[in-house]
């Protein structure tokens, strides 16, 4: 009696679906429910979905199926629990949790689903999620199937001040993608570019870090245009508004698109300390050709002279970036363009991918498909090249003395805890500090991609 119902929340994909997963968290807990530990507990359980690459779909129909599983042992052991109109698991709780539907993929095939997973009884796009709580009361008093991809309106998060995980925070400052490269769903998933107004951007930040955030993300598919679309503060002028909040002391971004980075940009971040020293950069390809089918809108030579204005403003920035394998029409000639490029440029990590084919998009219509066991050979000859360009930055790292933000307990070893340096990278220290703390430590070591430390001093986090 008086017992709270519970939610259990898997999220799928980029920091825009884990950012997207705290709002929803904080909805379902605004409307009285409570965190379970696993989906056991739970009353609701909510996929929040990515739609990016097929692998990412082919592991959320795996989990449906294997919430399917579920349910038929239940059903054999608990046959009263039949006849529902949406059949659903029994759980140690006693009562048959709700299963919903949430996200990129739910936008691109919510009905779809719905038809092939009757054990999803809610289904919510993009631009419903903070409705949850609302479909999943609907559903309850109606056992019908509730569905929401309209896309008439988006709203953004109410919570601000309340998204913090303890020391850091994502904050949104935009949602959607109007660059429409060829290969991305994207925007058909998530809409336009809408930027956030900048006074609730500043207001949102000012109450984090009235709460001890001393470190934020802004997220946004293509943070650089943010204002473009209501004439508000441009990126760069934002950035600048935030750097003057007392109490954050790091401040990161994702993504930045590189057409729309530039020299000037760059300078303007190089007086601003606070701003972290580290850009993701997504690249895709090296081949000019294989970027203008992308349509990605800029060239190597382009992309080149961002990263020599990043080296003479920024020289201690670490670079990260995007590459794929196997678009449609690459031969060996762009695949030997992008191999060359990851050694030119020398990023510090990559996320190396093979091309996805994607509805709605237009590559999905080239007919010239790379044959598979190509892009498979490919694939791990890029990965063989990064992994060993990341090892070579990594060790240059030893020696140097860094400022590190420490973050959680180290799942190896709970007498060490885990620390990102300015740059993004991950170092193993052993010390007394706590999460949210910085401290400084000197770079003794690698441990597999992992760097390690020697705490000199703890700087606390004032």
């Amino acid at each position: 009696m008086g017992m709270k119902k519970k939610f259990f929340i898997e999220t799928y994909g980029c920091e825009m679906n884990k950012s997207d997963t705290i709002d929803i968290s904080l909805s379902l807990q605004e409307s009285g429910y409570e965190p379970a530990r696993s989906e056991r507990e739970a009353d609701v359980v909510i996929l929040n979905t990515c739609a990016v690459r097929e692998n990412a779909e082919e592991r959320i129909l795996g989990r449906l199926g294997y919430y399917r599983s579920l349910l038929k042992t239940n059903m054999r052991h608990n046959p009263g629990s039949r006849g529902t109109s949406s059949p659903r698991i029994l759980t140690p709780r006693n009562t048959p949790p709700l299963i919903v539907l949430a996200g990129c993929m739910a936008q691109e095939r919510g009905e779809e689903i719905a038809r092939l997973f009757p054990e999803v009884g809610v289904v919510t796009g993009t631009y419903h999620l903070l409705e949850i709580p609302k479909y999943v009361e609907r559903f309850e008093k109606e056992r019908a199937h509730q569905i929401a991809l309209d896309r008439s309106s988006y709203h953004f998060s109410p919570y601000r001040g309340q998204r913090a995980e303890t020391f850091r925070a994502w904050v949104t400052i935009m949602k959607g993608c109007s660059n429409f490269c060829s290969y991305c769903i994207v925007p058909y998933v998530r809409g336009p570019e809408v930027s956030k107004r900048s006074v609730d951007v500043i207001q949102e930040v000012e109450e984090l870090a009235a709460k001890g955030v001393v470190e934020i993300t802004l997220l946004g598919q293509n943070v650089n245009a943010y204002g473009r679309d209501n004439g508000d503060l441009s990126f760069i002028d934002l950035l600048e508004r935030i750097h003057s909040i007392q109490g954050i002391r790091w401040i990161r971004f994702l993504t930045s698109h590189p057409k729309d980075f530039n020299e000037e940009i760059i300078k303007r971040i190089s007086l601003l300390p606070k701003v972290c020293r580290h850009i993701h950069l997504p690249l895709q390809s090296g081949s000019d050709r294989i970027l203008r089918l992308m349509n990605r809108k800029y060239t190597i030579g382009y992309y080149r002279s961002v990263l020599e204005a990043i080296g003479r403003h920024l020289p201690s920035a670490s670079i990260t970036s995007d590459l794929i394998v196997g678009f449609p029409t690459e031969c060996d000639e762009d695949f030997l363009s992008t191999l060359d490029a990851a050694r030119t440029f020398r990023f510090d990590d990559a996320f190396t991918y093979r091309y996805s084919e994607r509805p709605f998009t237009k590559a999905a219509n080239l007919r010239e498909k790379v044959p598979e066991e190509v892009v498979r050979q490919r694939l791990e000859e890029l990965i063989a090249c990064q992994r060993s360009l990341s090892v070579e930055k990594n060790n240059a790292e030893i020696g140097t003395t860094q400022v590190l933000l420490v973050e959680r307990e180290s799942k190896k070893n709970p007498q060490e805890l885990l620390c990102k340096t300015e740059t993004g990278k991950m170092v193993v220290v052993k010390t007394d500090a706590r999460p949210g703390d910085f401290i400084e430590a000197e770079i003794s070591g690698i441990s597999g991609s992992t760097l390690r430390g020697t705490e000199l001093r703890n700087i606390g986090n004032n």
